[in-house]
């Protein structure tokens, strides 16, 4: 028998765990406890992951098609690698050869994101290839924050997090760290940063259109809003500071410019006129502009929940305003860069635009990446349609708005390839599913962590085991496929070395990786960087200046008065659908997971207050139909005091009915939230083409 420590790669605080191997087969996993860092914090879905690792329904050896795309469910055999690669190859290349490079999309999923030494392969491939028909998962999750600092700071790569050790205040906005373990942030232990705010005699104050929980007596309490809003609340409340005299002028005069267009936009958004479309009363948004401003320290963070609703970048512009303006960003107590291993921010370079025709019109490349919703749109269209889809660790048909679309295009495609752990709802319309190994599988430092953390920390793992059976990395299986197409790839010479990008960051903070493991947790700690080093050190702006108003949000100005107009002139009976996270679910990738699909929790029930389902004659248990004109979809009613009225939730990450791959998901299938989203033209943010996931308008009956 033996331990070996690793780490979890499920989400950002990829929590050190130590497993236990005996006779080549891991057999338990647990939590760090001599960790420096975490100090034994691990989460169920982690310390459940042998569930994925062992699970029967694994990809093990490449599978090939074996009835046509249309016909479900797929069939499929055993081939090997070779065997597959080569005749992926030969179709790819011909594929690009006749129809140019635009004829083949990628995807990557969230879980590529979480594996660093295979993520910078997978965020590239599409650009060697050529094409401009990449998708990933950001527009569906985080695609709103490196579009706004690219604006406003002229940099992609800079997320400042809020200084949990010193504020005395923390605003959150559309998180629930008690389940979802921050975003863009890599904590441990997410709820004791908070009760420790509150123990010092701080203050902690979320917003949120349900009382989550991560909110009690010993964190904070939670100021109920109406879903999509929040933008007119940031705008309401840096009125009130600008109407007061609570801006630090000659902080703003130092570090920002265009200050008088941040003023002519806040202008049009006073309490007492966001009031009603906000569902807070215009004294408590005063008093939360107070409470901020007058605090010794103060810092603001906000997650999905703004993320996704229809102005996503202009909800985190007003939120670093907000920070900035109070100068409470870069300052000890407040927001700051939390600079890592080595340094994240770079300056952006200016390139022309990229615009993809469709059907519906043109749609910009942003971030590299198209809205999720086109990815069907282009497959169908008739002209220069996409003829090859390359899936790395995603699952698109459930994760993007649009399911009916891309599942009727999918069976149009000429090849598609799925790299993953299992055969997934878009995997049943794969020619060939690639088996990937997990994290259990790889040697690997936390690099997707980097300028995240609160207490830097590089740590350096060895695999656990070898991959089992025929399963191969990420990181192999994205190069063979660059080979394939001649393309330059990682295994191109005579020593390729998967930890090769690990190695040259290790150097420069002058230590190998074997010096790393050799530390206590394998990890080496990292001073905490200067709080104050802001400015001079990641504004990247020719003028080292924060764009307070930046040009390119325009139109996104004039759009968000129209949106304003349209939310005032709602009726009261209209019923808005948020995304409600679990402990039981994570995206679609953990749907297989006994632990998460025990009885109580197997399904994704209605969520509703209960004078909301009175007044539609429904009780618990009922089934009802959500609908709107997107889609709709049945599912069982469950009563829910925590939600504000007219608000009804449901969790992402099921609708496995057509999965007959993933076995446990496919019995307890759930219903596909997704279903319901917007497409076409005004189904995304522009600035950052992040999907409308969240407050987004049903009507509910009985089924």
């Amino acid at each position: 028998m033996t331990r070996t420590r690793t780490f979890c790669r499920i989400c950002e605080p990829l929590c050190p765990m130590v497993a236990t191997v005996e006779a080549g087969r891991v057999t338990k996993l647990e939590p760090d406890r001599e960790h420096p860092v975490s100090k034994g914090f691990a989460c169920h879905k982690g310390l459940g992951f042998l569930q994925i690792h062992d699970d029967p329904d694994r990809v093990n050896f490449p599978i090939r098609r074996t009835n046509p795309r249309s016909v479900m469910p797929g069939q499929f055999e055993r081939v090997d690698w070779d065997a597959a690669l080569s005749d992926i190859g030969t179709r790819l290349r011909a594929i690009r050869d006749e129809h140019g490079p635009d004829a083949i999309a990628v995807y990557f999923g969230n879980p590529v994101s979480l594996n660093s030494n295979a993520f910078p392969l997978a965020a590239s491939m599409g650009q060697q290839i050529g094409t401009r028909r990449n998708f990933n998962a950001g527009t569906q999750d985080t695609a709103n924050k490196p579009a706004a600092t690219e604006a406003i700071f002229g940099t992609l790569n800079l997320f400042p997090i809020p200084d949990f050790a010193n504020t005395q205040y923390l605003l959150c906005l559309g998180g629930n760290p008690k389940i979802s373990h921050w975003t863009y942030t890599s904590l441990h232990r997410p709820l004791s940063v908070l009760q420790d705010i509150k123990a010092r005699g701080g203050t902690v104050r979320f917003i949120n259109p349900r009382r989550i929980e991560s909110a009690n007596d010993t964190t904070g309490e939670v100021t109920l809003i109406k879903p999509d809003s929040d933008v007119y609340l940031l705008a309401a409340l840096l009125h009130e500071l600008d109407r007061t005299g609570r801006f630090n002028e000659k902080h703003i005069a130092r570090h920002g410019r265009n200050l008088e267009g941040l003023r002519a936009f806040i202008a049009d958004y006073p309490p007492e006129r966001v009031a009603g479309v906000t569902g807070i009363d215009t004294e408590t948004i005063r008093s939360i502009a107070r409470d901020y401003a007058d605090a010794p320290s103060a810092a603001v963070y906000m997650a999905t929940g703004i993320n996704q609703g229809r102005q996503g970048t202009l909800a985190y512009w007003l939120l670093l305003m907000l920070s900035f303006v109070t100068g409470n960003l870069g300052r000890k107590g407040g927001d700051y860069y939390a600079k890592g291993f080595y340094p994240n921010a770079r300056a952006v370079r200016p390139s022309e635009p990229q615009i993809v025709e469709t059907d519906d019109g043109p749609i910009n490349v942003v971030g590299g990446s198209l809205p999720g919703y086109a990815l069907g749109e282009l497959i169908a269209q008739a002209a220069s349609p996409i003829r090859a889809l390359i899936v790395l660790s995603g699952n698109p048909l459930l994760s993007m708005p649009g399911e009916a679309k891309l599942r009727a295009a999918l069976p149009r495609l000429d090849l598609m390839v799925q790299v993953d752990l299992f055969r997934n709802a878009t995997g049943e319309y794969a020619d060939y599913v690639l088996p990937a190994a997990d994290w259990l599988e790889r040697a690997e430092c936390n690099l997707s962590a980097n300028a995240m953390q609160p207490q830097p920390f590089l740590q350096s793992v060895e695999a656990v085991v070898p991959p089992q059976h025929e399963r191969r990395d990420d990181w192999w299986i994205i190069s063979r496929l660059q080979q394939e197409l001649g393309l330059p790839s990682a295994l191109d010479g005579d020593a390729p070395d998967m930890l090769g990008r690990a190695r040259k960051i290790a150097a420069r903070i002058g230590l190998t990786l074997e010096e790393i493991r050799a530390q206590p947790g394998q990890s080496a700690l990292l001073p905490q960087p200067e709080r104050e080093a802001f400015y001079e050190s990641v504004v990247c702006h020719e003028d080292g200046k924060v764009d307070c108003c930046p040009d390119a949000f325009a139109e996104a100005i004039v759009r968000c008065a129209r949106i304003f107009d349209e939310l005032a002139a709602e009726g009261e009976d209209v019923f808005k659908l948020i995304s409600l996270r679990t402990n039981y679910m994570h995206n679609s990738n953990l749907a297989n997971m006994a632990a998460l699909k025990r009885p109580a929790h197997a399904l994704n029930p209605l969520h509703i207050h209960p004078d909301d389902a009175a007044r539609l004659g429904l009780a618990e248990g009922d089934m009802a139909t959500v609908s709107n004109r997107y889609g709709a979809v049945q599912s069982p009613v469950r009563l829910d005091e925590t939600l504000r009225r007219g608000v009804v939730a449901m969790s992402h990450g099921y609708g496995h009915a057509q999965a007959p791959g993933i076995s446990r998901a496919h019995a307890a299938p759930g219903v596909n939230v997704n279903a319901l989203m917007p497409t076409g033209p005004d189904s995304h943010e522009p600035l950052s083409n992040m999907a409308h996931l969240t407050g987004v308008a049903v009507e509910i009956g009985r089924a």
